[in-house]
């Protein structure tokens, strides 16, 4: 076997054989001078995208988050997962936004989804929680991944 192989299954083992926990995304959002900021926590998605909608009147500023897995489009805000707990984003716009934020996150590797600060995941045969944009959360995530295995084999 050759070395890339075997870093590449050693990572692929390592993300499968992760312990079973409850997805979920928690959303805490501050005020911040003329902005809020928000902090997402992510626990139990090793790998996966959160796509948020920015609440009106609210534009977007910067986030602690990489670039290349970081996608803005028409008031939303697309985050692809790999590994992280935590993910902080900065917006400008009134206070009165802080409680308006929505958003969805995927699990690429069980199918789970669920509306971001919301308990519970929803299984991928669950229609109870749509996810919204899922072609945009998807590309984003899958371009990610492919953007981070590329960097890792050298290609």
């Amino acid at each position: 076997m050759t070395p890339r192989r075997s870093v590449t299954l050693c990572i692929l083992i390592v993300l499968l054989a992760a312990p079973v926990t409850a997805a979920n995304i928690e959303r805490i959002v501050t005020s911040s001078g003329d902005g809020l900021d928000v902090t997402l926590v992510v626990t139990g998605i090793p790998v996966g995208g959160i796509v948020e909608t920015l609440p009106d009147g609210c534009v977007w500023k910067e986030t602690d988050h990489p670039a290349d897995r970081t996608r803005l489009s028409g008031g939303k805000a697309a985050f692809a997962v790999i590994g992280e707990e935590t993910i902080r984003y900065r917006v400008q716009g009134p206070q009165e936004a802080a409680g308006v934020f929505t958003g969805t996150w995927e699990d690429l590797l069980t199918g789970e989804s669920g509306t971001v600060g919301a308990a519970g995941t929803h299984g991928p045969e669950s229609s109870k929680t749509p996810v919204e944009a899922p072609g945009f959360l998807s590309v984003a995530a899958l371009a990610a991944l492919a953007v981070a295995y590329r960097r890792r084999c050298g290609r």
